[in-house]
């Protein structure tokens, strides 16, 4: 008789964390149609270039999520710091050929085949990854903290430099959120949150004017209405003109009239509580609980403790990346640029997000499930 560790079995993963996710990926392409609607005379489907964008990063998303789902976490370890190199060199080859928007000389984009990608949206999950292989094997310790830390200044600075101050904070946010989930001792996160606060000054003052413009307008948008505090301003009054109900899709004024900016990306949820309204509001909200809660729960039952933070990472980063957005929309947190997972328009963003979600069910259909042969 011998003994070997079974394939993946499917009927292992977990069916509602994939209706969250297509819940919110098809929510999100509701919305991006709405709210770019107005840009077309032609008023069909067909005619919308964002529409078509959108389902196709989609299609490429899923079928990343599926092939990620196939992956053995073993692999996934093995290869944790090669990945992690990787997205380093993406980072490191935007600086030199990149391009995106002309707001302060900001580049976060490289060709490949024609097709734009963004490697900090890898990044995202090749950190992840390689801070679940270093917290992986033990307790994290004065050593291993530290190398985490080193593991994380690399790209965030990197991403800093293109700038993007939205996606260094995800990088930052993450590496917390895996620090407290790996069982850190408190007498280490108490350094840490010591460490934060002293850091903090020295920070405000690297960052760019215009970021620290940012902060500043988020603590009173009236003080600029017409141009810093201009998107926080009509962002509110696109939520608090949908009521219960919403205006229905592709008739909110805010929207249609393009009065709210960046509608498709960082203010989606803004049309959302405008056409759909409170109701529309509660069930992104209840998509994304569903799909942490199961995040979670697949960190729970993982097997390894690589696994485990595995999830615990990727449920961080989404967490993190929904605060920081619905917050940003109603006022609640600075404007940073932050896109909403799974809703706003990008490519690299949905599709390396149902990605992750792949790796998430890969620990589950990976469970150990043992069978015996003669």
């Amino acid at each position: 008789m011998s003994m070997r560790l079974a394939g993946p079995r499917w009927r292992q993963g977990d069916p509602i964390l994939m209706i969250a996710a297509l819940g919110l990926t098809g929510l999100g392409i509701l919305l991006i149609t709405s709210a770019t609607w107005q840009y077309f005379e032609d008023p069909t489907l067909a005619a919308n270039t964002w529409f078509i964008k959108q389902v196709l990063f989609a299609v490429a998303g899923i079928i990343a999520m599926v092939v990620c789902a196939a992956m053995n976490p073993r692999l996934l370890y093995a290869l944790a710091y090669p990945i992690y190199g990787l997205s380093l060199l993406g980072l490191v080859a935007v600086l030199f050929v990149g391009h995106g928007s002309a707001d302060y000389g900001a580049q976060r984009w490289i060709e490949f085949a024609g097709i734009p990608l963004q490697p900090s949206e890898a990044t995202k999950v090749a950190m992840v990854v390689v801070l679940a292989r270093v917290f992986g094997s033990q307790t994290p310790n004065l050593k291993t903290l530290a190398l985490s830390a080193v593991l994380l200044a690399a790209p965030v600075s990197l991403i800093y430099l293109q700038p993007d101050l939205g996606t260094a904070l995800v990088l930052t946010a993450t590496w917390f959120g895996m620090v407290f989930l790996a069982g850190t001792p408190k007498r280490y996160l108490l350094t840490l949150g010591g460490l934060a606060s002293i850091a903090a000054p020295i920070i405000w003052l690297g960052l760019k004017d215009y970021m620290r413009q940012r902060v500043l307008i988020f603590l009173n948008p009236q003080a600029d209405p017409l141009d810093q505090g201009y998107n926080i301003l009509q962002a509110q009054i696109s939520i608090g003109s949908g009521g219960m109900w919403g205006k229905g899709l592709l008739e909110g004024t805010q929207t249609q009239l393009r009065y709210l900016r960046v509608s498709h990306s960082d203010f989606i949820f803004s049309v959302l509580g405008e056409e759909l309204g409170f109701i529309g509001a509660m069930i992104l909200f209840a998509l994304f609980l569903f799909l942490l809660f199961r995040i979670l729960h697949a960190h729970d039952i993982a097997n390894d403790r690589f696994s485990g933070l595995l999830c615990a990472g990727i449920g961080s980063m989404i967490a993190f990346q929904a605060i920081a957005n619905l917050g940003a929309n109603i006022g609640l947190t600075p404007v940073v640029g932050i896109p909403l997972p799974f809703v706003s328009y990008g490519g690299s963003a949905l599709v390396t997000q149902l990605a992750a979600l792949g790796l998430v069910q890969a620990t589950l259909v990976r469970r150990r499930r043992y069978r015996f042969e003669a």
